[in-house]
């Protein structure tokens, strides 16, 4: 029995060494957005989460984000206070915007992570590619703005959303 409970202990220890859990820097971490096809550029802030991520140990990852719409900013205060109506975002309802990690692969020297976004309470499989770098996370992934019902255009393609993601930990 005390072999067995050492070997237990030895291995739980191990595995921690492994994992190494992140706190997200809330106060510089930034969502920036460019809707392409209306040549709107804006930033969104208050991004929280979970990130335990160890890159030479891809299989024991938990990634998780959300964002806060309502600090949306196009530097246009009535195109901001119009993204968070019920026409748009409608944050009165769905104040977030969330990213749910299934998946993490290596790619071209960088991280993969495929998982679940939710806008609105629609939850979409997207990629986001990213790099971990001096204490931050930066990743891209493009989204378009008819899969989640907001200001849907008449090709999928005009509602194209390029999102650049900076997370930095502390």
């Amino acid at each position: 029995m005390k072999k067995l409970i050492s070997v237990f202990s030895i291995l739980f220890i191990a595995l921690s060494l492994n994992a190494q859990n992140y706190k997200i820097n809330v106060d510089k971490a930034l969502v920036e957005f460019n809707y392409v096809s209306e040549e709107t550029t804006g930033t969104i802030k208050g991004v929280t989460g979970e990130i335990n991520f160890n890159p030479s140990d891809l299989s024991s990852f938990k990634i998780e984000g959300n964002a806060n719409i309502k600090s949306i900013n196009t530097s246009n205060k009535m195109r901001d206070s119009h993204l968070n109506s019920a026409e748009y975002f409608h944050t009165e309802l769905y104040p977030h915007i969330s990213f749910k990690a299934k998946e993490l692969t290596k790619k071209d020297g960088q991280f993969l992570l495929k998982g679940e976004m939710t806008i609105k309470d629609i939850v979409k499989n997207e990629e986001i590619l990213f790099n971990f770098k001096d204490g931050s996370f930066s990743g891209r992934c493009v989204i378009y703005s008819n899969d989640y019902n907001i200001h849907t255009q008449k090709t999928r393609e005009k509602s194209k959303i390029l999102i650049k993601i900076t997370v930095p930990v502390l």
